[in-house]
């Protein structure tokens, strides 16, 4: 949830950067409460002021909803973010990555991975098959172990 409209009165949004400098900075700390609701909907604290009780209490409704916990959990996303260019990236990751390559190559048609990789995927090509070697040597080694284990 981004913002909320709040009735007869406006859009109440989360304040950006500039605004919260300007409220850190405000010399009047009574005004400072009010200013990220006013800030939020766009105006002065003078115009918030001279707004209805009943107008200030449904912003401030509106502001808490925004800014509850439930409303700023940052989801994870399902993929992260690939390394950096000389980034160093655990082995682990590496096969990680290497093998959720292995899977998007087996969907693509064949002929298409490399433009893949170097279009959508924010690997480079040298990246992504090291990636994928230390995913299918992991694979060889775990497969190796087995072996050993059930020979003795």
């Amino acid at each position: 949830m981004s913002e909320i409209e709040v009735e007869g009165v406006g859009t109440m949004r989360p304040v950006n950067d500039w605004q919260m400098m300007r409220i850190k900075h405000m010399a009047n700390r009574g005004n400072r409460h009010i200013a990220f609701v006013a800030f939020g909907l766009g105006m002065t604290i003078r115009q918030f002021k001279s707004l209805t009780l009943e107008k200030q209490r449904a912003a401030w409704d509106a502001h808490n909803r925004l800014n509850s916990p439930q409303a700023v959990i940052v989801s994870e996303p399902a993929h992260p973010r690939p390394p950096r260019p000389y980034q160093r990236v655990p082995v682990d990751m590496m096969a990680e990555y290497g093998r959720r390559l292995l899977q998007v190559k087996r969907e693509l048609p064949h002929g298409h991975f490399r433009q893949w990789i170097e279009n959508k995927s924010g690997f480079t090509y040298s990246q992504a098959q090291r990636f994928m070697r230390a995913a299918t040597a992991e694979t060889s080694f775990q497969l190796r172990h087995q072996v050993v284990r059930h020979r003795k």
